[in-house]
């Protein structure tokens, strides 16, 4: 009968952590921030989670579009800025902007990848359609607003 040895690792096995010239390991999170301070360094800010409201999200697609103003075909479309990439904004700073259906791209699509918008000009909407939409939800007397 053979005997097989097993197979060789190509990688070389791995070595020990090196530790640091001064043989000491960072203390608490405090220290490394007053550390950074001193060298110019910016320490990270701690992100609050945003507003999560599905209910008030289902309101703010009753209305029509605030693009187009076609009516049954909105979504809540969420400002692009004031947070990080990835990132939505609050849920209380949606407003309505219109799905894509057949043969159209929807004012939602146009607005979020800049069609026939800059950016500018597209920060300047957000604003616009967020303070329309809020004063509609004051008026109707929803709770985020009251």
């Amino acid at each position: 009968m053979l005997r097989r040895t097993p197979f060789r690792s190509k990688m070389p096995p791995p070595r020990p952590a090196k530790q640091w010239a001064g043989d000491a390991l960072p203390g608490p999170r405090a220290t490394v921030q007053a550390a950074a301070n001193d060298l110019g360094i910016v320490a990270p800010i701690a992100k609050r989670e945003p507003v999560r409201n599905e209910a008030y999200r289902r309101y703010v697609a009753t209305f029509p579009c605030f693009g187009c103003g076609i009516a049954g075909f909105s979504q809540a479309a969420h400002p692009n800025h004031g947070r990080g990439l990835g990132q939505k904004a609050d849920d209380t700073d949606c407003f309505p902007l219109c799905a894509p259906r057949f043969g159209l791209i929807g004012c939602h699509a146009q607005f979020d990848q800049l069609i026939d918008i800059s950016r500018a000009e597209r920060r300047e909407l957000e604003l616009k359609y967020t303070a329309r939409m809020q004063a509609q939800a004051r008026t109707d007397g929803r709770k985020e607003f009251a």
